[in-house]
């Protein structure tokens, strides 16, 4: 059995490099070929005025070049933080989304977020509310996508004044857990298959994020499924 290669589509604060790590630890554990979406902070900075178009494009590109010469048909998509919701942008559906119909489902085998920001309880931010009102949901769960949510329970809103506010852009009362940035309610994808961690933070400016280490990651990551060591890494995209 082939297995299929990784796509890693980063936050908006992340530079492609900064995910170098996470894609040793991610070949190590599945012996796929790990590739990292070209997205940077500048682009999700341009995408704020002009549409984020540009950055699914630039998601689908990534899955384009990592099927290029495999022996799979489609990839695993793993999306951290806001990428998530590029993620699910390009699996696609039938309303178009910055000017381009994306299929992706039909190239990808199984979507994992990392502390995505998926849902709010309030009018804002637009862009999450844009993508449920086209996309909503583990949308193509029925057709074998197989979706997992992964939410960091780690910082609890009630003692952590700064995690409060971070959390109230989402929900309405932000004394709840999360990562630091994105309380648990709100980064499970409903519909998904859900996993909560305690002592994992957003990001690696708070601490232990989701793939700090391999210990971090094997928490979430299915090894038994995906074994074939000897596949190179292609993080430097």
């Amino acid at each position: 059995m082939v297995a299929d290669p990784i796509v890693v589509v980063g936050g908006a604060t992340w530079w492609p490099r900064s995910y170098r790590g996470f894609a040793g630890i991610l070949r190590e554990l599945s012996g796929s070929e790990v590739h990292v979406a070209r997205i940077t902070p500048l682009d999700w900075a341009l995408g704020a005025i002009r549409g984020y178009g540009q950055l699914v494009f630039e998601v689908a590109s990534a899955v384009d070049r990592a099927l290029i010469g495999s022996e799979s048909k489609k990839v695993v998509l793993i999306g951290h933080s806001a990428g998530g919701l590029a993620c699910r942008v390009y699996l696609g559906g039938d309303p178009p989304y910055g000017g381009r119909r994306y299929s992706g489902h039909r190239r990808v085998s199984e979507l994992i977020t990392l502390g995505t920001p998926h849902t709010t309880e309030k009018k804002g931010p637009a862009p999450i509310t844009r993508v449920n009102d086209l996309f909503p949901g583990a949308l193509h769960r029925e057709s074998g996508l197989r979706y997992l949510s992964v939410a960091g329970s780690t910082v609890d809103g009630s003692s952590d004044s700064k995690a409060r506010r971070r959390y109230e852009r989402l929900v309405e009362d932000g004394r709840a857990a999360g990562d630091g940035v994105a309380p648990v309610s709100a980064a499970l994808l409903p519909g998904s298959e859900t996993e909560v961690l305690d002592g994992v933070y957003h990001n690696r400016r708070l601490g232990r994020w989701y793939g700090s280490d391999q210990e971090t990651v094997e928490r979430w990551w299915p090894t038994q499924t995906r074994v074939k060591p000897g596949l190179v890494v292609n993080s430097g995209e």
